[in-house]
Formats: structure tokens, sequence, C-alpha cells
């Protein structure tokens, strides 16, 4: 049966096409004409693979050739359903024009496919007399192929008419990309199914129609769903430099192998091998050093990401916030040229108020609305206006949404989200040379988040002009952030549980942190330890990671795939070289056990009654922000906690630090001070841990320190 099986294949994959228009297609211009065309080309690939199970020996060929006759209906219905998909495609013409269209294409079809179906003139006989099919045909098969062409050109020159009618860039983008898939699937149907053959032919192409189908309906679905802009110049160059390094690297050492291979001869075929082998090998080590020292030079002539992750990450917060904004204005101007730039504020009022707006427009949000729960519902943190007209996501919405950009002037609008509240908006204008934001602004906006967020949470909490004027503006701002991150956990309250926790600060400056969160009646989600850094860059760092964190545990339900996705995070988005040495633990009390993963928390201890003893439980991790993909290091432990049990976890600073002899507090100090309160509540024992180090360091404390202790009830 060879490749003909694709024919079979390709059906499941038209069917999840046309339940994708359906379903996805939500208010869409073309929408019903490609769930129509991906429906009929699901049952063309189903009859071009009958066709050549019923053209085997002990089979009637009249069935064989009334498939085939069945086939090349559905194709001239096709044609006729693009052509219609692209006089509503990426937007309707006037109702008169599309009736007319419609009634007279319909006919034409209706026509051409009762005489595919009934006369001679299409196929004559189609039969197998071994592996390959052949077919005799009609005296106007050409007409009824070349037909099928005719209307493939003309969908595809109607589709380069109405981009260069365009006005917005996206329908621009759409109308290309739905234009080459016409001209490339329709170019593999008609000559996978003899395009230039007349009389008795040969098809050894047969099974790639169906491909050709899939190529074209495929295309159709992706440029119906286009809502960004490619970033062509990336694209072209990535081409040039990749076609380079096909003419600089990859030509010269096939010629080379192949001139070695002819001098050679047969008589030393394993020398030829070798010969190839060391040509590889080079030709591998020579596109490398192309590609680091050429490729990569030529693509970062526009990026101007880098450097502005480097301004916003220099920001000097303690400016005040007249000058952060102004700080933050010009470097987004400067990298991006825009025209207009606005900022949001969550007021704790209900509303979203704009407090800075240089040049663009002005609105005030209601936190209510229904279009700030449609984007804090999907999690939208950066929205294109583009997307806001194309992307079914905001299909409900769309009306409200592209109010709110044309009141602010805005293209692009990036959210900063605390969890899933919307905290401040950004709004980002038209560009000054017209023209409007891509997939690598997209990526960019990406990028920078994690600084916009910052600026966002300052705007909102830290801001006050009372507090700049009175007190030191780096340690305020610091300190701010670090008791606002510690009030706002999910308190511990289990009648099987009594935890506490301390976290205090050296100099409240730092990036120490403990939160729980709240997961069900029974089950809590723990997270403690130190982000890298010193200062307010450290304090706004551990609190971007405590959001995400946050924020991750509503869609990620794998513990190990959750601990991974903050390494990334903060791999991508925090100041390179940012680490976090931490502790991630999951609490479920109606089965008395926890389960962790220790990514660098010196100490995880464990008394147990049983043994009278404390246990090092540990675990087995690797501190985050270091590698890419940390998941391969991550072993997750369960860990069981029997009444009486006490469990003890605390960061570097409390073990590490030293008394006026240079002696270290470490673990057995830590144990003996546990040991001696275990009658004690958690509270009790992790103040009075406290206390003994103060005693031992003579009041000194010359690090950040968390500390966690939760111990288990006996409930009788």
């Amino acid at each position: 049966m060879g490749l003909t099986i694709l024919a079979f294949l390709s059906v499941p994959c038209f069917i999840a096409l046309f339940l994708y228009a359906l379903r996805r297609g939500a208010k869409q211009s073309g929408k019903n004409e490609l769930a129509a065309i991906a429906a009929v080309l699901a049952a063309y690939s189903l009859l071009q693979g009958l066709v050549f199970t019923f053209t085997a020996p002990g089979f009637r060929s009249g069935i064989a050739l009334g498939l085939e006759r069945g086939s090349g209906a559905l194709l001239i219905l096709t044609h006729v359903l693009i052509l219609l998909f692209v006089i509503d495609f990426p937007s309707r013409p006037p109702l008169l024009v599309r009736r007319i269209v419609w009634v007279v294409a319909l006919v034409a079809a209706a026509v051409a496919g009762s005489d595919a179906l009934t006369s001679f003139d299409y196929i004559v006989s189609v039969y197998r007399p071994w592996t390959t099919i052949f077919r005799i045909e009609g005296k106007l098969y050409s007409l009824f192929v070349f037909g099928d062409a005719a209307v493939a050109v003309l969908a595809a020159l109607i589709l380069v008419a109405r981009a260069l009618a365009a006005k917005r860039l996206v329908h621009k983008q759409k109308s290309a990309v739905a234009a080459f898939f016409v001209l490339a699937g329709e170019a593999l149907v008609l000559l996978s199914t003899g395009l230039l053959s007349a009389g008795e032919a040969r098809r050894p192409s047969f099974a790639f129609a169906p491909a050709g189908a899939l190529l074209l309906a495929g295309g159709l679905a992706y440029a119906f769903r286009i809502s960004r802009l490619f970033d062509w110049r990336v694209i072209g160059r990535n081409i040039l430099g990749y076609g380079a390094l096909l003419l600089v690297v990859a030509l010269p050492a096939g010629a080379a192998t192949a001139l070695i291979a002819s001098l050679v001869g047969q008589a030393s075929s394993l020398g030829i091998v070798l010969l190839s082998v060391a040509l590889f090998v080079g030709a591998s080590m020579l596109a490398k050093l192309f590609m680091g020292r050429f490729f990569e030079r030529m693509v970062g002539h526009s990026d101007y990401r880098a450097p502005l992750e480097a301004q916003l990450s220099a920001l000097d917060l303690s400016q005040g916030r007249d000058s952060v904004l102004a700080q933050l204005y010009s470097a987004l101007a400067k990298s991006l040229d825009f025209t207009d730039f606005c900022v949001l504020i969550d007021d704790d009022q209900g509303f979203l108020r704009t407090i800075y707006a240089p040049t663009g427009g002005r609105a005030t949000v209601a936190r209510e609305s229904p279009l700030m729960e449609m984007l804090e519902s999907t999690g939208s943190r950066v929205v294109l206006k583009t997307e806001a007209e194309e992307d079914l996501v905001y299909a409900e919405s769309r009306p409200k949404l592209l109010e709110l950009f044309e009141a602010l002037k805005a293209e692009a609008l990036v959210i900063a989200l605390e969890g899933r509240r919307a905290i401040g908006v950004f709004s980002l204008g038209s560009r000054s040379t017209g023209g409007e934001y891509t997939a690598y602004d997209r990526e960019s906006f990406q990028a920078i988040y994690g600084r916009l967020f910052v600026v966002a949470y300052y705007l909102k909490n830290i801001a006050r002009e009372s507090l700049t004027a009175t007190v030191d503006r780096e340690i305020a701002l610091s300190d701010q952030i670090i008791r606002f991150a510690l009030e706002k956990v999910d308190r511990i309250e289990h009648p099987k549980a009594d935890a506490a926790w301390i976290a205090r600060s050296a100099r409240s400056l730092g990036g120490d942190f403990i939160d729980f969160v709240r997961l069900s009646q029974d089950r809590w989600f723990v997270v403690m330890g130190d982000v890298s850094g010193k200062g307010l860059s450290a304090s706004m760092n551990m609190l971007i990671l405590k959001s995400m964190i946050r924020t991750f545990l509503r869609v990620e339900n794998n513990f190990a795939d959750l601990v991974a996705r903050v390494n990334s995070f903060i791999k991508e988005n925090l100041p390179k070289g940012t680490f976090f040495a931490g502790f991630f633990g999951y609490i479920d009390l109606s089965k008395d056990a926890m389960y962790y993963i220790n990514c660098g928390v010196p100490t995880v201890m464990l008394y147990s009654p049983a043994y009278d003893a404390f246990i090092e439980v540990q675990g087995e991790g690797k501190i985050l922000g270091f590698v890419k993909d940390v998941k391969p290091y991550l072993k997750p432990r369960k860990l069981g906690l029997g009444p009486g049990a006490v469990l003890v976890a605390t960061t570097d600073g409390l073990l590490d630090s030293e008394n006026l002899r240079g002696e270290r507090f470490g673990k057995e100090r830590l144990r003996r001070s546990v040991r001696s309160r275990l009658s004690l509540a958690s509270a009790e024992i992790a103040s009075g841990a406290m206390d003994d180090f103060s005693a031992f360091t003579d009041g000194r404390q010359e690090d950040d320190i968390t500390l966690f202790v939760m111990k288990q009830r006996s409930l009788k």
C-alpha cells in the first residue's frame, strides 16, 4: 500500500481543522468557509485512499472509477470554497458582492462537479496492474485540472490584492500567508494528480495529493489564526545567514567529499568513510565559528532587548516617583521609538487610574469591569492591538478592549499582575516609523516584564511622599517590601499542626522570604529561601519571585515541574547572576505527610518522638538560577509527620553566623535549642532559638535569617 496510508492519516487532521474552525472561529471572517474546506478535503482524502484499495484485483472496476470521479468532484468543490474563503478573508466585503460571488461560484461548482461524477469527460477508467495506479483520462480532463488551477491562481491574486489594499499590517500579513499556502498546496495537489498528463497516465505520486491538500488547509487555518506581526527583518536575516552558511561551509564540504571519493575510488571504501567523517567534523567546527563570528553579529544589529533590560535594571527607585517614571519613559522611548506613553496604577479604591501620561491618552478602568476580569482570568501580561483585533481569546471582550486601546492611544499594553490581580498597566503608543509591533517586540516585552512589575509594585505600594521625605529611601523601601511580603501569607491553621516562623533581615535589606499558600482545608504549599543580592534590588527580586511562584501554582500541578518553572523564570527574567537557595514543601495534613524539594537550604531536620532524635532530611536538589534545565536534578521526597514530630528548616544566615571567637552557631546548637523546648508551641520554639542565637552572637546579625518550625499535635 506504500505511501497511500498518508491519505487515511490525513482524515483525522482535516477533522481537527474542521472542529478548530467551528469552535475557535467566533466572529472571525471566513470561519464557515474554512470549516467547509476542511470537511470536504477530509472526504477527498478518504476517497483517494479507497481508490488504491478498490483497484486491487478482485474488486469491480466500477467502484474505483466512481471513487476517483467522486474525489475529482470534491476537489472542484474545494476550489470553489477556497474562492469563497478569500472573498471573506481577512475581512468581509459588502453583502451584495458576497451574494453574487456565492451564487456564481456554487452554480459553476454544481455544473462541473456533476459532469465529473457522471460522464466520461473527466475519467474513463482507473486500474492497478501491480503496485502503481493507472488511469485513462477523458477528453476534457485537462480542462477540469486547468480550471482548478485557474481558480487557485485567482484566489491567490485576490489575496495579494487584499494584502496590498489592507490598511493594517496584520491584515496584509494574513492575506500574504494565505496566498502562499494556496499556491503551495495547490501545486502539490495538481502535480500529484497529473497536471500535465493526458490519455493514459501512470501516477507514481498518487499518495501525495492528500498531503498537498493538508498543506493547503493547514496553511489557511494558520493564516486564519495569526494575530501578531512577524519580524520580517529577523526572518530575512536568518534566511540570509543560513544561506551564507550553506555557501561557505556546506557546499564546499560536500564538494570536497565527492572529490575525495572520485579520486580514491572503490579500492579504499574505508578510507573514504574516515575522510568523510573528518570533513564532517571540520565543517561542523567551521560552521560553529561562522555562526559565532558572523551570523550572530548580523542578527544582533537591531537587537534592542539586552540594552533595554540593562537600562531598566539600573533604574534608581530611591529617587522618587517622578524621577522613576521619567527614567522609565526615556529608556522605553529610546529603544522602541513610540509616540505615546501612559501608566495606570491600582488606587486601592477599585480603579486603575492614569498617573503618568506625558504624551499619551488617559483612562480609568474599574477593577470589577468585565474587561479587567477577562484580562486577569487569562493571565494576559502582554496584549498587542493586533491581538486584540484578531485573537480569538479576546473575542467576547473585543469592543471594550479596543476602546481602551483608543483611549490610551496605544498599540501595546503590558499588564503587571500580582498573582492574578492587575496592579498596573503600561501603555505604549504607535511607532514613529508607522510600523506595528512584531513578534520580536512581544518577546522583548515578556523579557522586561519583571522590571516593569517592579516599577508597578513600587508605584502602587512604595512611592509615598511622606515615606521618602522622612527616612533613608533605600532602606525604607526595602523594609516596606519585606514586611509586605511576610504579611501576605496563608498561615497554617489546622487541628493537627502548629506552625510558626521568624524572618529577620540584617539591615532591612535583603532577599530572604517565606510564603505559605493554602490549597485546601488540609493542604498547604510552603516555600522559603534566599534570593541572591543585597539592598533594594534583592528585595524587589524576592517580591517578583514570590508573586510568580503563586502564579505558577495556579497552572502547574506537578511538583517538580513547578520548581523547574521557577528556575526558568529566575534564569530568563531576573537580572543575570541571580540565584535562589530555597526549600519547596507540599504539606498534606490529611495524610500526615510532606513532599519536599530542597534547593539549597542548608538544614532541614525532623525530630522523631519514636527515636527521640533529630533526623537530617535534607533531600537532593540544586540551587536555582544556575542551569537552564534543572529538572533532571530535582528529586521530590516524602516525609512522614507523626504525632509529636517537629520539623525545623532555616537559611544559612542562622547557621553560618559567628561569635566574637569565630565559632559558628551551626546545626548542633540549633538542635540543642529546639530540643530544650520540645514541650512548647512552635512560636516559642522559634523565638527561643532566636534568643539563643542572639546570646551566642552578642546581638550581632550579619545576614538575613529565616527560621520555620512546624509541630504535629497529638490528637486524642
